[in-house]
């Protein structure tokens, strides 16, 4: 209920920008300059001015779940990769993180949200219809990019259909760090999973944004892990929305090395 609140609010609610472009672009080139001891600084800043102007969809639990879990150290060497972009909010979090070192890649259609399947059982229809990347679509994110002086040549954003785009990138998109899954509807959850979850390296995160959201969503990653024994721990970054879980050794990887 909170979730789909802060989506109706984010909605309704046009962007409140607090300072021009130039300026926004000044401050982040000054603290990301700023050395290693501001970086959770400018991270907490990046956040504020992601949700007052409305540069988000995701509440502060899960932009700040994103930032820590592509800053840990133990990650595995890859790409972070989000699927199902909207205006940005996301990928600017991975790119912050990234620091120049890693690759990040943003996938979405920035177009209408598409029809539901029978797997759905019409949760979440209302939302069929609706842009999340609002008007201008993916220029709406690559602008959000550009005004925290995130756009660099290591983040890319990718437009078009999952099915379309994902076949054209999964060799550049190996391996993956961090899989992060905004695709709402169990369709387009499932097809993401079959198609990037064999990129995630051993240790890496595969965070699911909707799984306590939409039941299509939950389905698709239920019906993927069951299919793969998948055993791993589902752990909630807040209640009632997103859960990730870190990939381990397939048992049958374990039997064969011992």
């Amino acid at each position: 209920m909170v979730y789909r609140m802060h989506k109706l609010i984010f909605k309704r609610l046009l962007p409140i920008e607090l300072l021009p472009d130039v300026a926004m672009r000044l401050l982040f080139t000054a603290l990301r300059l700023s050395g290693p001891m501001f970086h959770g600084i400018t991270a907490w800043i990046l956040l504020i001015f992601l949700i007052i102007e409305k540069r988000s969809m995701l509440s502060w639990r899960r932009l700040w779940n994103l930032y820590r879990l592509c800053s840990a150290t133990s990650l595995p060497e890859g790409c972070f990769v989000e699927c199902g972009v909207a205006r940005g909010g996301g990928v600017a979090m991975m790119s912050l993180a990234a620091r120049g070192k890693r690759t990040v890649w943003g996938f979405d259609s920035f177009d209408k949200m598409p029809v539901l399947t029978a797997e759905d059982e019409g949760d979440g229809d209302e939302w069929v219809g609706h842009s999340c990347s609002g008007a201008n679509g993916k220029q709406e994110a690559a602008r959000t990019l550009s005004r925290f002086r995130l756009d660099s040549d290591d983040t890319h954003l990718v437009a078009g259909w999952f099915q379309d785009t994902l076949p054209q990138h999964v060799d550049r998109i190996v391996p993956i760090a961090v899989l992060r899954l905004d695709s709402d509807w169990y369709a387009a959850t499932r097809y993401c999973l079959e198609r990037c979850y064999e990129q995630v390296a051993v240790g890496g995160v595969i965070i699911i944004d909707d799984y306590n959201t939409f039941l299509g969503c939950r389905k698709a990653v239920d019906d993927f892990r069951a299919q793969k024994k998948i055993d791993s721990p589902l752990i909630a970054t807040e209640r009632g929305t997103e859960v990730y879980w870190y990939k381990m050794e397939s048992p049958v990887a374990v039997r064969s090395a011992a």
